[in-house]
């Protein structure tokens, strides 16, 4: 889909709303008041102001204090948090577009909406590798599996005829701990891409962890699915830990052996459990 026709799309969307007249004059007060405060062409979380003059510094930008945009920046911070909060929330590359469109009142492409990735990459990697400065009593580790799309060396020619590195889909799983503490608050303590679940991949990240700065003596239960690799690589990295096997893995790998009738008397089981 074109940008044109991405347009007119969530135009005709946004024509549909019995809020649009007012939509409609609330934008146009908002920008005009401002106009009067900001003077500079920016995106906005009140919008883009196109009609404002555009200060340029061409030198010694970097020896100033007051320094509000980077050099080609021309998105508030502001606005840029939204756009990472939104895709980290799991709005995919088109919807951002149509919200955005609401703010902006066009249509980004997505190269251009594409490069918040980078920024919640960035910040992801920084929590990831951030030193861990008191180890829980209890983790919860699994590993999911997903498809990660992989710039190869290989190169072919795309429709206009331009050359273009193979991008091609393969199949990884990540490895996760949450941590847990004995007030109930748990968070995601680490996470990294592995090419299995073997004994070796999880050594490998028990080993991360502890570079990071887990203590671990401190460890006293590890709750898992019931992968053979994981007990040898527990009693290896983590002496003092016993593991328990996860409940929900449990019940699932039963369903698999259940009728209809035994699976509704295992949900009242379990709810009552819960209860």
């Amino acid at each position: 889909m074109t940008i044109a026709e991405r347009e007119q799309q969530i135009i005709r969307v946004k024509s549909q709303s019995f809020q649009s007249e007012m939509v409609s004059e609330l934008e146009n007060t908002l920008r005009s008041e401002v106009t009067g405060v900001i003077k500079a062409t920016l995106d906005t979380q009140y919008g883009r102001i196109p009609e404002l003059r555009v200060p340029k510094l061409r030198s010694d930008n970097n020896a100033r204090e007051w320094q509000i945009l980077k050099r080609y920046q021309r998105g508030l911070q502001s606005l840029l948090d939204m756009t990472l909060c939104l895709y980290v929330l799991g709005l995919s590359l088109r919807d951002l577009q149509e919200a955005l469109y609401h703010l902006l009142g066009s249509v980004l492409s997505l190269t251009a909406v594409n490069r918040v990735t980078p920024l919640a990459q960035r910040k992801m990697e920084a929590r990831r590798q951030s030193l861990i400065e008191q180890t829980p009593p209890i983790l919860i580790v699994d590993g999911v599996w997903i498809d990660i799309l992989y710039t190869l060396d290989e190169f072919k020619l795309d429709r206009a005829g331009h050359q273009r590195q193979v991008r091609q889909a393969q199949e990884r799983v990540i490895l996760a701990a949450m941590a847990v503490w004995p007030d109930g608050t748990y968070h995601l303590l680490h996470y990294e891409i592995a090419e299995g679940e073997d004994s070796q991949s999880w050594f490998n990240f028990f080993e991360h962890l502890i570079e990071r700065g887990l203590n671990p003596q401190t460890v006293k239960l590890i709750v898992s699915d019931g992968i053979s690799a994981l007990p040898g690589v527990i009693t290896q990295c983590l002496p003092n830990a016993q593991q328990q096997r996860c409940t929900t893995h449990k019940v699932r790998g039963m369903k698999r052996y259940l009728t209809y009738q035994q699976l509704s008397t295992l949900s009242e089981v379990t709810a009552a459990h819960r209860r």
